[in-house]
């Protein structure tokens, strides 16, 4: 499974690179002294809006999935130790949806979720496999060829 996971995990890095790259061309940016963050969130208000779920077709099962058993986040207790803590899933919209599979990318990126094997693989599969199904059917609206 870890090779699995290894070549899932490249495709999401390489389709959520050339995500923040098109959205960044396009404008969806915020500079604060001289630093890029990529707005994602008016990405999701602007291009593609509340209707989200129904345009998803088959992939709308993987956005609920995301939705419903959200990455958890990291944080620190009163001893100040790393812990990771549940991230609510009461909020169905695309907002929510896109902060998800920022953090699912965050999580991996920074090393929370892979450290030399994958920790609770079978989730992240399904984390990566339907954030991936997310991204490739939203990517032609950014004129993202294939990643």
């Amino acid at each position: 499974m870890d090779q699995e996971l290894d070549l899932l995990a490249f495709k999401f890095f390489k389709l959520f690179a050339r995500y923040e790259s098109s959205l960044k061309e396009r404008g969806f940016f915020v500079a604060n002294r001289g630093q890029i963050t990529v707005n994602w969130d008016r990405y999701a208000n602007e291009e593609i809006g509340n209707t989200f779920l129904a345009e998803l077709g088959d992939a709308q099962n993987a956005a609920m999935y995301i939705l419903e058993n959200p990455p958890k986040k990291q944080s620190a207790n009163a001893e100040n130790e790393i812990e990771w803590v549940e991230v609510p899933n009461n909020e169905r919209c695309v907002q929510i949806l896109f902060a998800h599979i920022c953090r699912i990318r965050n999580n991996l990126y920074h090393g929370a979720k892979f450290n030399g094997t994958w920790f609770d693989p079978e989730r992240s599969k399904l984390l990566l496999s339907n954030a991936l199904l997310v991204l490739e059917t939203y990517k032609d609206r950014l004129g993202i060829q294939n990643a």
